[in-house]
């Protein structure tokens, strides 16, 4: 049964609205939120790559070297969440970061039609989702050997986005929930305002029964004005009709 109540009619539609705006608002602030972190991981990912590629060398066996290693301590912890790998796809050769321990990242089959980095989401070590920026770099071999590509990869665990996505909305919804507080109340307080005129209205008709009053006033909104009118007509024509009744009887 629908309420026969304006009043809750009103804050009903309100509170309503205002959850779902608040619920939308909520989910796009957390979308956002995990682009942000991605952008952030991918471009702390590229600054390594860089540096990653500008430090591979080859021994004088002709083995591939890194130096210097990466200034990040955490390429130096084992199971750190970063990672980097250096591999030749055509001989197997690899070199990896000590963080890696004793695995491997399992570089995809990828095309590398230009020198742009790619970007993976892959299974890591210790059965963690690493997100993995790699390019393909041709460097000249010692000696004249010719050149060799190699695929330079820099991995993070994605644990660590997650993370931080869970502390955002783990501190988004109390903000949320006091901002519909705060909603709420200033509904309640906009219907109870916006129901003023009526209440007028319903005050001076008792004044008009009781005989205090012979119209209704024209102080009213815009919006209650023709309902005012609507009732002074009523009345007028209500006069009318007791006066010819009048008429009648004395006739």
């Amino acid at each position: 049964m629908r309420p026969r109540s304006l009043r809750l009619r009103l804050l009903a539609l309100a509170l309503a609205s205002i959850t779902a705006a608040l619920a939308v608002s909520g989910f796009g602030l957390l979308f956002l939120f995990e682009q942000h972190v991605e952008r952030r991981v991918d471009a702390e990912l590229d600054t390594h790559l860089r540096q990653l590629a500008g430090s591979v060398v080859f021994d004088a066996a002709g083995a591939i070297a890194v130096a210097p290693a990466p200034a990040d301590p955490r390429f130096a912890q084992p199971l750190s969440g970063l990672y980097w790998q250096v591999q030749d796809d055509a001989t197997g050769e690899q070199a990896r970061s000590r963080s890696l321990w004793d695995s491997a990242l399992a570089l995809p089959a990828d095309e590398f039609a230009d020198t742009g980095a790619h970007r993976h989401v892959l299974p890591g070590p210790a059965s963690a989702t690493v997100i993995m920026r790699e390019r393909a770099v041709a460097y000249r071999e010692a000696a004249g050997h010719g050149w060799r590509m190699l695929r330079i990869a820099v991995a993070a665990d994605a644990a660590e986005g997650r993370s931080a996505t869970r502390a955002f909305a783990a501190g988004l919804v109390p903000s949320l929930i006091v901002l519909g507080a705060a909603l709420s109340l200033a509904a309640w307080l906009q219907v109870r305002i916006g129901l003023r005129p009526l209440e007028a209205i319903r005050s001076e008709i008792g004044a008009v029964r009781s005989g205090n009053h012979q119209r209704l006033g024209a102080d009213f909104p815009l919006e209650v004005m023709p309902l005012a009118r609507e009732v002074n007509q009523l009345l007028d024509e209500q006069d009318r009709t007791i006066a010819r009744a009048r008429a009648g009887a004395g006739d």
